[in-house]
């Protein structure tokens, strides 16, 4: 039987960004659960990582059964499953394109400065993507038609959650990182360097955002 996958988005994205991957996970029977991140949904509020691990908590004890669940997070993502990936439920790590931190190490000197200069800042305190950089930095390999179908979803993201991760889960769990190398994003250069701290290593040819032009990867990653 497939293990139950826990879908992690990263910053400024939502749960919307699996929905051309979880189709192949159902026709293989994967059941799959994608979790809404208060950081972003809630953006406003100052929703932090904390939030998003309890969130993420939540989405796997709601699961049925008692499979070991495999937990994927993308880039930001990476971040919040380091922290979730200690439940007890949790059999393996998947980082794509992710934030895989070390112990008080600041997850920002693996970002691109061309994704800085695709965000503007807002005073309550959130960053939201520039509609004329996204598609340069997030989905540089994708067509206009990817990338318009992303843009009308993107959402604010919470300033706050970039922090420290407080548990490493990947110190005590299998995991796997997935390198995106053509990622204008997080370059591939420091993926490998935080894919090094993981179990075993995959490299794609893809942009950040594999989910929107190569679905099949990322669900055949998963499937059995």
């Amino acid at each position: 039987m497939n293990k139950p996958v826990v879908l992690v988005h990263g910053a400024w994205h939502g749960p919307w960004c699996w929905d051309r991957v979880t189709p192949h996970l159902d026709a293989a029977g994967v059941p799959w659960v994608a979790p809404d991140l208060p950081s972003c949904l809630t953006a406003s509020a100052g929703s932090n990582v904390t939030d998003d691990d309890l969130a993420v908590r939540r989405a796997i004890d709601a699961l049925a059964g008692n499979e070991q669940v495999i937990l994927l997070g993308h880039s930001r993502g990476g971040g919040v499953v380091t922290e979730s990936g200690t439940h007890d439920r949790v059999g393996h790590l998947v980082y794509l394109a992710a934030f895989l931190g070390d112990e008080d190490e600041d997850a920002t000197r693996w970002i691109s400065p061309g994704l800085y200069s695709a965000l503007e800042s807002h005073d309550d305190g959130t960053t939201t993507v520039r509609a004329d950089m996204g598609a340069e930095v997030f989905y540089n390999e994708c067509s206009g038609k990817d990338f318009a179908w992303a843009a009308r979803q993107l959402r604010p993201q919470s300033h706050t959650p970039l922090e420290t991760a407080s548990q490493l889960a990947w110190k005590h769990k299998p995991s796997t990182y997935v390198v995106c190398s053509r990622d204008t994003a997080i370059p591939a250069e420091g993926q490998r360097v935080m894919a090094a701290r993981s179990g075993s290593m995959v490299e794609w040819n893809t942009d950040h955002s594999p989910f929107a032009n190569r679905p099949e990867l990322v669900a055949a990653l998963l499937i059995g």
